[in-house]
């Protein structure tokens, strides 16, 4: 197999960058740094299905791929190219891919030196491993251990790592055996480009908080409901309230000025029948 030069390998990657970014509108950025091949993997596999193409790549060579067709862009977006990045191209809208990708995830075995998302615990049960050396690291941490039936039981859900702290390789070398994967990875975005309208999307609008949006909404269309309300706008919403308000105000008019409608005959003759039997009390006395 012929080996290419590095001069050759860049001139290559050049030319798939600028064919890339040609053929595409958007481009979402990824962080990459601490990016397991795992995780990758997968998202590769959506690749077709929502409708992008995913490639990393030096991000000299995509900086200048990108300053041929799209100089302008190119230096507003140089600062915010640091440190490992991948490229997101996509004809399709970057808002739902990159929101889509947000929420998948995939559980991944520790590794030494990672951080525990969350309180890690070895449950009770039986562990399948047969007795060992092993079980001087159930005892390193202080995990309460059995021989049943020729393998190991823990006899207690145990906690080993909490939220935050840092997974050492015998923990790590543990949760391994026992098939335990506590390490979320996830893809992070950074902000994305529209190459058609110059415009660069960033990462708190690339994946809006949708529970706070419906709320500020929820708020919006409250006050704008008790302002048209208030002032007797009639719209889609308000036209029900406003009809039964005016019905209530005319009612009320009709009462003090003692003007007999179908709606108010009754109360207007139980009125004058509480005066009259009032003033008899008045005139009896």
């Amino acid at each position: 197999m012929l080996r290419l030069s590095p001069k050759e390998r860049k001139r290559r990657m050049f030319e798939e960058f600028r064919q890339l970014i040609s053929g595409h509108r958007y481009i979402i950025f990824v962080d990459a740094y601490r990016l397991r091949a795992s995780m990758l993997q997968e998202v590769r596999r959506l690749q077709d299905e929502l409708g992008f193409r995913i490639k990393g790549g030096k991000k000299t060579v995509f900086f200048k791929a990108l300053e041929t067709i799209y100089p302008d862009l190119a230096r507003r977006i140089v600062d915010d190219l640091k440190g490992q990045v991948l490229f997101i191209f996509t004809n399709k809208n970057p808002i739902e891919i990159a929101m889509t990708l947000d929420k998948f995830e995939v559980d991944l075995p520790a590794s030494p030196g990672d951080i525990a998302p969350v309180d890690i615990v070895i449950p009770e049960g039986n562990t399948g491993i047969p007795p060992g050396p092993i079980i001087s690291l159930f005892s390193n941490f202080g995990i309460p251990t059995k021989i049943i039936g020729g393998a190991i039981n823990v006899m207690k859900d145990t906690v080993v790592a909490r939220a935050g702290d840092k997974i050492s390789a015998n923990l790590a070398n543990l949760l391994s055996k026992l098939g335990i994967k506590p390490i979320k990875s996830k893809m992070v975005m950074r902000f994305a480009v529209d190459l058609e309208e110059g415009v660069i999307i960033r990462k708190e609008h690339l994946l809006p908080d949708i529970e706070a949006i419906k709320e500020d909404l929820s708020r919006c269309f409250e006050h704008a409901f008790k302002v048209a309300i208030e002032l007797g706008y009639p719209t889609a919403y308000t036209v029900r309230p406003l009809l039964v308000k005016a019905f209530m105000n005319s009612r009320a008019i009709s009462l003090e000025l003692g003007i007999p409608t179908r709606h108010t005959i009754k109360e207007l003759i139980a009125r004058a029948y509480r005066v009259a039997r009032l003033i008899e009390e008045r005139t009896a006395s």
